[in-house]
């Protein structure tokens, strides 16, 4: 049975201070036996860490964090993958046109299943979503605390799956608000530490567990995500 788990972490694939395996040994050291790595624009670390939650009986979601703009605005979008579509040739390319800024190249491959909004320099926030489904993952607006008042409307009102309702920067009054939105607007909530570091100086995210989602919290994603679970 899932107990706790925290569904936005970061390692070396990305920006993160840890690689794959002690990620996994922090997040037992912590009490928490499931967690999503959640890299940005990567899915490098993945094999890795089911590799070390299958040595260390941890279940590991796969899980990507795309950058996206909304009006300017830097929006990240999480996707939690249903199957091991992530791992195709056509997605982990689009990962990289996605690094190196490569929308021309990226919107041709796009063009394939629709146009969507975008913006000249940058995967606009409806593209991201299309493109996180386009490759079977449920959709996540992440930290959605951090997007400013001018554009969280709006931004709440595009098709994503779920939202990050429990966040380590949460107030607990706008943990109770995202809750309720998600509630009502949304198919579930996730909740996550965003973490990147052990090192003090990080004030925008928190330590591997903090927050977590409960028994019941992740079941009701896991129902309604319907997201793929490694090393169980």
């Amino acid at each position: 049975m899932f107990m706790k788990a925290d569904l936005h972490i970061h390692s070396t694939a990305s920006d993160g201070g840890f690689d794959p395996e002690q990620v996994i040994m922090i997040a037992k050291s912590r009490g928490i036996d499931t967690i999503a790595i959640s890299d940005h624009n990567s899915i490098d670390g993945l094999d890795k860490a089911f590799e070390a939650g299958q040595k260390h009986g941890i279940s590991v979601i796969p899980a990507v964090e795309l950058s996206t703009r909304f009006n300017d605005e830097s929006i990240h979008i999480l996707g939690y993958f249903k199957n091991d579509k992530f791992n195709s040739a056509a997605f982990k390319d689009i990962l990289k046109q996605v690094k190196k800024h490569s929308l021309s190249k990226l919107r041709k491959a796009l063009g394939v299943y629709g146009k969507h909004p975008h913006s000249n320099k940058y995967l606009s926030c409806s593209e991201g979503i299309h493109l996180l489904r386009t490759f079977d993952a449920a959709v996540v607006l992440a930290h959605p605390v951090r997007i400013s008042e001018k554009n969280l409307l709006s931004i709440l009102s595009l098709p994503f799956d779920g939202i990050e309702a429990k966040y380590c920067r949460n107030s607990p009054q706008y943990t109770d608000f995202f809750i309720d939105i998600a509630t009502k607007q949304f198919s579930f909530y996730t909740g996550g530490s965003d973490f990147h570091t052990d090192k003090p100086r990080d004030l925008k995210h928190c330590f591997i567990g903090n927050p977590y989602l409960d028994s019941d919290e992740i079941k009701n994603f896991l129902e309604s995500s319907g997201a793929l679970v490694k090393c169980r």
